[in-house]
């Protein structure tokens, strides 16, 4: 059972610390939950590990608190990002087609042939 309780931890605070860093870094770009899942996780391992070598002297590897595993996160995400690249903002959506933009293809449709209505009269 303590196995289980360990995991579901880590499940869970892994994942709402890669979510932290990923609102801390960028809002607006889509959410990869697998990297932010792995880059939470580790970021609790990496951070529990200095603070035991900075409080303790000893390595010992274990998870940090929730605090720790965001910041550790946020450090992750923003190293992963420096390799791999910025991902992309999420599109915009796209406008109703009742109502389309100056530079439609419909729009420019229409105006042709409104044009050749005129000439012909």
């Amino acid at each position: 059972m303590i196995i289980f309780s360990f995991f579901f931890y880590m499940v869970v605070v892994g994942m709402a610390a890669g979510w932290v860093a990923h609102l801390i870094l960028e809002r607006r770009a889509r959410e990869n939950w697998t990297v932010l899942f792995l880059v939470g996780v580790i970021g609790s391992f990496l951070v529990g590990i200095v603070g035991s070598l900075i409080v303790d002297g000893d390595l010992k590897i274990h998870p940090s608190g929730l605090i720790g595993s965001i910041v550790g996160a946020t450090v992750l995400l923003a190293l992963y990002q420096l390799v791999v690249g910025r991902p992309k903002a999420a599109p915009a959506r796209a406008k109703h087609p009742g109502n389309p933009t100056k530079n439609s293809p419909a729009t420019r449709q229409v105006r042709s042939t409104q044009k050749r209505k005129r000439k012909r009269k």
